[in-house]
């Protein structure tokens, strides 16, 4: 029989949801007259029943490819990993983005069954969301599906509510429609990255055609909505840097390429040069990564190989030679400099490839703009563009940068903005060609200490009123996601 997992060495939530995936597998693999049937069964309601002994229900909810169990992120173990990829295809797979138990006090092991049996199915129907709701509600009402697009509301001004952990910003419904296509891009993404991390950490090979329709698809919002596709690369996340990383990069990075006149065909390598271009932060890295102190010996040649280990993990892919091969160069010089005095060292005296080039721009403005162990704050957007203008033409290609300035603006999206009405306001992208001053709307700070996105303002004067800037705040050190306002 199957042992439980240590409560001890795992949250609550790990437990339930690795114990909701056991029973998935067992329902679809075994027959109900198996120990390892029964064992499993027994386990997830004991570990559900766990949860309600609190007086709530267990309500799991998916955003941006992690979990949250009432309101509550999951963290997860290392061991996790592999399960909470192959959880978050599997809700994705059926359009769900959480998945509520209510309290019953006479839960059996035929209505546990059941639910797996349903979930398990809900698959095969051409709308499993649909298919899966309409089976819960007439045999176990007390499981409720809910899906993003349950969470917008119609007409009138944006609200905010918690959920799952996080600012959650309703939107009318022509908004709310286009934003869930964007952030379900964005979530693919995160999964699809950490699916692959996982698959090349086991030592198995991790094919690309899924990365690549990430990317594809991420091309196309460009097109399509180019500030919401700038909006993006706001995302932060302190638990998945890795990932929501290696997505801003890409994101950001085919913005300079598009710029630069890229075909779709160049924009596509960029964006998966983008996207495995730190493939070699491994656990041992993160470590070496979050320690405040300055780093010396091993740990410092674990910070500066991250890029060998790269190189080292793109050649194990499911890729064809020429596509694998096209990709090391740029990886292996992003932290390099123009100047060669950055990592790893070289004897070379031949320029960087403009990929290479690219890639650095976005990188540091990424990594600057977001929480990292060694730095106490992270910088606001403004004042990280300023810090990357004054090291041009020695780290970064000053015409780049001086076209991801064009790009990004003075005050780049995402950007609280601090005005001389004592009043904040959040940036949204700018389009070419609209002026020096972006869109912007106010931040208006509730009595319960909740932040709603306020009216639009205009900070180009052409209104008779010209509130000024007197000075700029990072999201992330105030404490805001700004992503939840622009998406």
């Amino acid at each position: 029989m199957a042992e439980k997992e240590p409560s001890d060495k795992h949250s609550t939530g790990e437990i339930l949801l690795f114990n909701l995936f056991r029973l998935i597998q067992v329902v679809k693999i075994h027959q109900s007259n198996n120990r390892l049937f029964a064992g499993i069964v027994a386990f997830f309601r004991d570990a559900l029943t766990n949860v309600w002994s609190s007086g709530r229900p267990a309500a799991f909810s998916l955003y941006r490819g992690r979990f949250y169990l009432n309101d509550e992120r999951i963290v997860y173990t290392p061991s996790m990993w592999a399960t909470s990829v192959k959880m978050s295809e599997f809700f994705q797979e059926r359009g769900l983005n959480g998945l509520k138990f209510d309290i019953v006090d006479d839960l059996t092991d035929d209505m546990v069954v059941s639910i797996a049996d349903i979930l398990n199915k809900s698959k095969r129907f051409p709308d499993p969301y649909a298919w899966l709701t309409q089976q819960l509600t007439d045999s176990l009402s007390f499981v409720i599906p809910s899906k993003d697009e349950d969470n917008k509301s119609v007409g009138g001004n944006d609200n905010q509510a918690s959920e799952g952990g996080r600012t959650n910003i309703y939107r009318t419904e022509g908004q709310a429609e286009i934003n869930r296509q964007a952030r379900q891009v964005y979530s693919q993404g995160l999964t699809v990255l950490r699916a692959m991390i996982v698959r090349l950490s086991e030592g198995k090979k991790a094919g690309i055609q899924k990365a690549k329709r990430v990317v594809q698809e991420l091309i196309d919002l460009m097109k399509d909505n180019y500030r919401l596709y700038l909006a993006l690369s706001t995302v932060r996340d302190q638990g998945d840097q890795l990932f929501t990383h290696s997505l801003n990069v890409a994101v950001l990075s085919m913005a300079i390429g598009q710029r630069l006149g890229y075909t779709k065909a160049g924009l596509e390598h960029l964006g998966m040069v983008a996207l495995f271009h730190d493939f070699g932060k491994t656990h041992d890295f993160m470590s070496a990564a979050e320690k405040p102190e300055a780093l010396e010996g091993h740990d410092l040649a674990l910070i500066q190989n991250h890029t060998l280990g790269s190189i080292a993990r793109i050649v194990r892919l499911n890729a064809s030679h020429s596509v694998k091969m096209s990709m090391l160069l740029p990886v292996n010089e992003h932290h390099m400099g123009l100047d060669f005095t950055g990592y790893p060292k070289t004897k070379r005296t031949r320029p960087l490839s403009l990929s290479g080039r690219i890639l650095a721009v976005a990188d540091q403005y990424d990594a600057m703009t977001s929480w990292r162990p060694w730095r106490e704050t992270p910088l606001s957007p403004p004042m990280a563009i300023k810090t990357m203008a004054n090291s041009k033409g020695q780290q970064l290609d000053p015409s780049l940068l001086k076209l991801f300035i064009e790009i990004l603006g003075p005050w780049p999206v995402g950007s609280i903005l601090v005005l001389n009405t004592r009043q904040l306001a959040l940036t949204e992208a700018s389009l070419p060609g609209e002026g020096p001053y972006p869109p912007a709307f106010l931040l208006v700070k509730n009595a319960n200490g909740t932040v709603n996105r306020g009216e639009n303002i205009d900070l180009s004067g052409k209104n008779g009123t010209k509130p000024y800037i007197i000075g700029t705040l990072s999201p992330v050190a105030y404490g805001l996601q700004a992503a939840d306002y622009l998406l």
